[in-house]
């Protein structure tokens, strides 16, 4: 085995960080606010029945409502990918900041769907209405259809 020069180290060194930035930069280029909306949903509701296209009108609609976090999500969404199959949720604190983006994603979410209308039955595809704004949409029973 050919040993490895200190110059040869610290070269390889440099060109896998450059390589790494260049494709953090890319994949930061590359993202849009809605991706990491759309990872969230698939990761902790991917076993529903959710019909096709609903996780990215819902994203949308809910960038529309939250203008002011767009930069932040953007970045975020540089890391959707490998957030759609892992998540931290579990060892966040309680109140860190992305875990509160997982719970109300998710929350308004289920409520801009039919699901609670259809009393949680997980075995009914679930389809999306329209994002949930209680000052626009009126209130419904959910569980006295």
């Amino acid at each position: 085995m050919k040993k490895v020069s200190r110059r040869g180290f610290l070269i390889s060194s440099a060109a896998l960080s450059a390589g790494a930035a260049l494709a953090a930069f890319v994949s930061w280029k590359n993202s849009k606010e809605t991706d990491i909306l759309v990872a969230i949903l698939k990761n902790r509701l991917g076993t529903l029945n959710v019909e096709a296209g609903a996780f990215e009108e819902f994203s949308i609609e809910a960038i529309q409502q939250r203008r002011s976090d767009k930069n932040e999500l953007k970045l975020f969404g540089t890391f959707s990918a490998i957030y759609s199959l892992v998540a931290p949720y579990s060892i966040l604190p309680m109140d860190h900041p992305l875990r509160r983006l997982e719970n109300s994603t998710v929350s308004n979410f289920l409520l801009s769907t039919d699901f609670f209308q259809n009393k949680a039955d997980t075995t009914r595809k679930v389809k999306y209405l329209g994002f949930y704004d209680p000052y626009e949409r009126p209130c419904t029973n959910f569980f006295n259809h």
